[in-house]
């Protein structure tokens, strides 16, 4: 929101913050210390500090060049000064902008002494679009031969003010104007408010009157009559004040009503009278399928739920959000009926909403607006038209809810000291009661309890907590001391909640350590880029998503991870490929049962979340490398860092086979004979593999995808354990005992199965059965493949004999002899 210094000035005296530049900024340091943070402020004369107003004495051809003129030009009727031209607008006798040397225009062009042409320069006459006045401009500017000599222009043009960018947070709609700011400035440095003049209107008389059709959804609804209004150009302070904040003038009448909307905040709205049905305005709902054409040219079909503002035969405006194109004030109107109204701030917001139409009304609306402000805003604005447009007041009327006939203010209790405790600061109760009543709240002390009465334009002050927050603004956030709080119960750290975020923490600092960088996606994702991988069935739709890009909740994660690699390979250009290192652990989404979602309670959704982990490696297998046969990343590599994740984060019972299903799920991604299943027990947690060549060739992919994707659930419950106290266990003071096994194994027979098989037939001696070493050629037959094994034989107790190790060797031969058909290689 912007706020206009020089109008601010009009409500409350700002000649404490000084003269200068540094005035804005002190008023700025002081906003932002009270919660209203100001993003920017901009000086209407920036860049205009050294252009003045010059008369042009003569005009002569340059000697040098056909397209450019020699002005000798004066700034006090007498000296002057040459200065080159190429702009053809100008005459002897004109008063135009000089900028001197020195000068640093808007533009950012510096102005300096020149030869141009051969001619010496000595300044520049400006145009408008070169002083940033407008967006183009056909010559320089020219300005009324009546305008003083030597004056900055800035100042001819009434461009003297300053301009502050304020963000406001939703709750703070009491300062969405001037007036409110103004208020808030008066409160901090102790003075009083400024009000606007008013002259009050008997609400009597009017040809038109008000009606409540809406229940509680429109609770006032107040209206002037005026005849005999001129409609015309506004007034120059007028526009100058609209124009300071970026808004448009377009007659006197409508910049009456923007003008009283960024005064007091209060959004109103005129009509033309003649243009109106029947002797009455109504606020009512719309009925489904009703069109009404809008200020802004566009025509929309209502769906019923909307609230309006109709005459006796049609909508005439969107209540709270924009007029209609079919009431709206014109050149020749002269019957003007004003509106003043507070409506229902849900249904603005969802009509605003529904329809694309966010306007400075409803985004004040959505908000709240001061209930007890709606006659007195009608008075200001009647005295606004009046004077800019002329006219004459028929009379008025006023319709308003029950609520709002006899309006009570809510008043909060609360214990004296609860702010010293809330906020930890020593403020004693006079201290408190005259910063509320700083703040225009009523306050009265009844033995330990402070009973406050908010005032009627805070809307959002309605528990203690609010009042605590209030008086925090007012003395200062750095006032308040750091303390460390008091705790009522020890604390507890071994909950299920504790243990689930401390495990998730550990994995991925196990995940960085191991080489990868954390991936940070959103939660939304494309629908038509999960039907590449055909996992669009059953996603989650969002019902009101930023963009089509992000209409449903990932299902899962690797399309993601996917779909920024694919990004970066494109973009690469390079000789060298791409080294691609990322994870994400994060929660997936799914519907619960069939495709239906039924929330069962305010909490419930219908939806399911599932923590899964995600991995992706491309590119070489370190980043840069002085010896070639550091190659790139391949199966091994994806296989190494799950098994190296898995050892350091201490999960136990995890099984790897060959990928063989073939079902409609995710395996699909995997290449064939690429891939690996992850099981806990009976139930498969995952997959890592390639990328299947029918998805790397569909993507263009330049280099291979390695990717695998986990449910967390089951490895956490086989994880948990490592967030243990650690037991020192020391090494054996017993040798042990190693035996290596050539074996000639049918290619089909999974490594796992032959390490499982030695353990258990080996037993309890086998303490490590480990596969170090395959070979495939014409040493052995084929269909068939050397596999070297290592066991290693030990005990706890004792130094084992060469007889046992022999003994459970020949034990887990029988084994893998009768089980998986393996031999010895002889």
């Amino acid at each position: 929101m912007k706020i206009s210094w020089n109008w601010l000035s009009e409500y409350v005296d700002l000649d404490k913050f000084g003269t200068g530049a540094e005035a804005p900024r002190a008023l700025a340091q002081l906003l932002t210390a009270r919660g209203l943070e100001v993003e920017g402020i901009e000086r209407q004369d920036q860049g205009l500090e050294k252009v003045i107003t010059a008369k042009i004495l003569e005009r002569a051809p340059h000697p040098q060049a056909d397209r450019l003129s020699l002005c000798k030009v004066s700034i006090d009727g007498k000296s002057s000064i040459e200065v080159v031209c190429g702009a053809q607008n100008m005459k002897a006798g004109d008063v135009v902008a000089l900028a001197q040397v020195g000068a640093k225009l808007p533009n950012g062009l510096k102005i300096e002494t020149s030869k141009i042409r051969g001619v010496i320069s000595n300044g520049m006459l400006c145009s408008e679009a070169e002083l940033k006045l407008s967006e183009e401009s056909k010559g320089i500017i020219v300005l009324p031969s009546s305008t003083a000599l030597g004056r900055p222009l800035a100042e001819i043009l009434n461009r003297t003010d300053t301009i502050f960018e304020i963000k406001l947070t939703p709750n703070r709609a009491d300062c969405l104007s001037h007036f409110g700011i103004a208020r808030e400035v008066a409160s901090a440095i102790g003075q009083k408010l400024k009000l606007p003049q008013i002259q009050e209107v008997a609400f009597t008389g009017s040809p038109i009157s008000t009606t409540l059709e809406g229940g509680e959804d429109g609770l006032q609804f107040l209206g002037a009559y005026l005849e005999a209004v001129k409609i015309g150009p506004s007034p120059a302070w007028l526009k100058d004040r609209l124009e300071s904040i970026g808004l448009r003038s377009i007659n006197n009448v409508v910049d009456a009503t923007n003008f009283l909307l960024m005064e007091l905040g209060q959004p109103v709205h005129a009509y033309d009278a003649s243009r109106l049905d029947g002797k009455s305005l109504a606020i009512r709902r719309a009925k489904p399928g009703e069109k009404l054409p809008l200020l802004d040219g566009t025509e929309i079909a209502l769906a019923g739920t909307e609230l309006v503002i109709a005459d006796a035969k049609k909508a005439v405006a969107l209540a709270g959000v924009m007029g209609g194109g079919n009431s709206e004030v014109r050149d020749t109107t002269t019957q003007v009926f004003l509106e003043v109204a507070e409506f229902s701030p849900t249904l603005v917001r969802k009509a605003a909403k529904a329809h694309q139409k966010n306007t400075d009304a409803s985004h004040r609306f959505e908000r709240g607006v001061n209930p007890e402000g709606q006659s007195f805003a009608l008075f200001r604005l009647i005295e606004l038209v009046t004077k800019v447009a002329g006219g004459k007041v028929v009379g008025a009327t006023r319709a308003r809810h029950g609520s709002r006939e006899k309006f009570v203010k809510s008043e909060v209790v609360f214990a004296t000291d609860f702010i010293q405790n809330f906020l930890g600061l020593d403020l004693d109760v006079p201290r408190i009661e005259s910063i509320l009543k700083g703040l225009e709240c009523e306050v009265k002390k009844s033995g330990t309890l402070l009973r406050v009465t908010p005032p009627s334009y805070r809307l959002d002050l309605n528990i203690p907590e609010d009042f605590a927050e209030e008086i925090a603004r007012v003395v200062g956030y750095d006032e308040i001391p750091a303390t460390i709080p008091t705790l009522s119960t020890a604390p507890t750290i071994h909950t299920p909640e504790y243990t689930q975020g401390a495990l998730i923490e550990r994995a991925k600092d196990v995940l960085v350590q191991i080489g990868l960088h954390e991936m940070l996606q959103y939660a939304f994702t494309s629908e038509p880029w999960l039907r590449e991988f055909d996992a669009a069935l059953g996603a989650v739709r969002v019902l009101n998503p930023i963009s089509e890009d992000q209409s449903v909740l990932v299902p899962t994660l690797l399309p993601g991870l996917i779909w920024h690699a694919i990004g970066n390979l494109n973009r690469n250009f390079g000789s060298e490929s791409v080294s691609l290192r990322w994870f994400e652990l994060r929660p997936t989404f799914h519907l619960r049962g069939d495709l239906k979602i039924e929330a069962t309670s305010e909490t419930e959704t219908g939806i399911q979340e599932k923590l899964r982990l995600a991995c992706l490696l491309s590119g070489p297998r370190v980043d840069s490398s002085l010896r070639s046969e550091a190659g790139k990343v391949d199966f091994y590599d994806l296989k190494a860092l799950f098994e190296s994740f898995f050892e350091k984060l201490g999960t136990r019972g995890i099984r790897m086979r060959a990928l063989t299903a073939t079902d409609e799920g995710s395996t699909r991604w995997y290449h064939p004979g690429q891939a690996i299943e992850v099981w806990a027990g009976k139930e498969r947690v995952g997959v890592f593999g390639r990328l299947h060549p029918g998805l790397e060739k569909k993507f263009k992919l330049r280099q291979e995808l390695w990717v695998g994707e986990l449910d967390w659930a089951p490895i956490a419950v086989l994880s948990a354990e490592s967030l243990s106290a650690k037991k020192f266990k020391p090494w054996s003071a017993w040798p042990s005992i190693e035996r290596d096994f050539a074996l000639n194994v049918k290619g089909d027979i999974e490594s796992e199965k032959i390490v499982q098989s030695a353990i258990k037939a080996g037993r309890p001696l086998a303490q490590v059965v480990k596969v170090f070493d395959i070979y495939k050629g014409s040493q052995v037959a084929q269909g068939m493949t050397s596999v070297a094994v290592r066991v290693i034989f030990g005990s706890e107790d004792r130094s084992l004999q060469e007889a046992e190790a022999d003994q459970a060797s020949t034990q887990i031969l029988n084994a893998w002899k009768k089980e998986l058909g393996i031999e010895l290689r002889t």
